[in-house]
C-alpha cells in the first residue's frame, strides 16, 4: 500500500506568516514617527515571528500534513 503526504495546507500557512512577517516589517520602516504605530507593529511582529518559528519545521509538518492511502 502507497501513502502519500501533502504538506500543501502547511506551508501556504507559513508562506502567509512570511509575508505578513515582511509586510509589518516594512510597515515599521515606514512609522519610525508614529510611536504608537510602531509599539503596535513591533507587537504583531513578535507574534507572527513566534508562530513562524513554532511552525517552520519538520515536526509541525508532520503532524499537519494531510495522509492518504493509495
Amino acid at each position: 500500500m502507497e501513502c502519500t503526504v501533502d504538506t500543501g495546507k502547511v506551508d501556504r500557512e507559513i508562506k502567509k506568516l512570511k509575508e505578513e512577517k515582511k509586510q509589518i516589517q516594512q510597515e515599521l520602516k515606514n512609522a519610525s514617527d508614529d510611536e504608537e504605530k510602531h509599539k503596535d507593529l513591533e507587537r504583531r511582529l513578535s507574534q507572527v515571528e513566534a508562530e513562524l518559528s513554532a511552525k517552520d519545521n519538520d515536526g509541525y509538518r508532520k503532524q499537519n500534513s494531510t495522509y492518504t492511502n493509495g
